[in-house]
């Protein structure tokens, strides 16, 4: 036996709200007017007349919509001059009203122009960001952060019922979003991949993410790219395909919760820096360049202590790391210094 469901009915995001209740202010002028028109018609020749309710309301009908129906009876001259005024009252009724009209589609076309037009300025000129491929709740979670940590980034997305439209189209934040399909390579070349810094790929299956990883590598080989996988088995793929780092939401989600439940002091200290609500303490890298001030100098001599840091661990150029490192030891150039603290203001 099939078994039948019934679709849910979509919900109205905040934004298509506040649009519907611009669109009724608009109506509110003219539609009082027609109010107002209709009473006094009523009125009218009910006094000049003697017409009753419903005759009055049947002779302002026809006289403001101008159907060319005959009178209910013939009318005085008083009750033919009440009629023309009408007429003319039916005249700037209508012109009210088309004003809305086109007012509505004006601000929609303008609107829609003035945006495209803005996101091909910006994609003129902008370089070193970051690319979203993708638009649900992991793609939501790395606009925050990126967004936090003030990067420029692009997302590309299609389904504006996804969780990063809604977010964007509600005046949550100001987030660029191109409109397009991630799997199209015209679509990447159109966010500027070529000048791009990294490429998150986190689309729903594991096949788009591979073809995105592929693509995006043939267009740019330099590029850092970060995707996400279901299943595991499709990890050797994806890293054969190019991407930089595969991450399992659900591998690390549940070695996450084994952690915070066998080593619950340290899932706290961890929390402390870099929980979402607390901007205390900053982790940060220092790249030791060949002019830097601590070049070639030991640790105890650099002004990481002075400036409210402490090295937690050194990445010779070599790529060995050493964690915790002596305070007698070397920085070479090329090599990355980690820091914890909170930094002086």
């Amino acid at each position: 036996m099939k078994s039948s469901s019934v679709a849910a009915p979509k919900s109205f995001s905040l934004q298509q709200v506040r649009h519907a209740f611009h669109y009724l202010r608009l109506f509110t002028r003219p539609l009082t007017f027609l109010f107002l028109l209709l009473a006094t018609g009523i009125m009218g020749y009910l006094l000049l007349e003697d017409f009753t309710v419903f005759e009055g309301l049947y002779m302002t009908v026809i006289t403001i919509t101008t159907v060319g129906f005959g009178e209910i009876r013939p009318l005085s001259d008083g009750g033919r001059v009440f009629t023309i005024c009408l007429i003319l009252g039916g005249v700037l009724f209508y012109g009210l009203a088309i004003n809305v009209i086109f007012q509505i589609i004006f601000e929609r076309s303008f609107k829609g122009f003035m945006e495209a037009q803005m996101l091909k300025e910006k994609l003129k000129t902008i370089s070193d960001h970051y690319i979203v491929c993708g638009g649900g709740r992991m793609a939501l979670a790395i606009c925050s952060e990126l967004e936090k940590a003030g990067h420029d980034f692009i997302v590309i997305e299609k389904n504006q019922e996804s969780p990063v439209y809604k977010h964007a189209s509600d005046g949550q934040a100001d987030w660029t979003i191109l409109s397009g399909d991630a799997l199209s390579e015209e679509t990447l070349q159109q966010a500027r991949l070529e000048r791009a810094k990294g490429l998150f790929s986190v689309l729903p299956t594991d096949a788009d993410n591979l073809f995105v990883v592929l693509s995006a590598r043939r267009l740019n080989a330099a590029i850092w790219i970060e995707t996400r996988i279901a299943h595991e088995t499709t990890r050797p793929k994806m890293l054969q395909a190019g991407a930089n780092r595969v991450l399992s939401p659900y591998h690390v989600a549940g070695v996450q919760m084994a952690r915070s439940m066998i080593k619950p002091q340290v899932d706290d200290f961890i929390e402390i820096f870099l929980g979402e609500s607390n901007f205390e303490f900053e982790v940060k890298v220092h790249r030791v360049s060949a002019d830097d001030p601590a070049v070639e100098k030991p640790l105890s001599q650099s002004k990481f202590a002075e400036n409210g840091f402490t090295v937690v661990g050194l990445l010779a150029p070599d790529g060995t790391m050493h964690y915790a490192p002596d305070s007698e030891m070397v920085t070479p150039a090329g090599s990355a210094v980690f820091l914890l603290g909170k930094g002086r203001r």
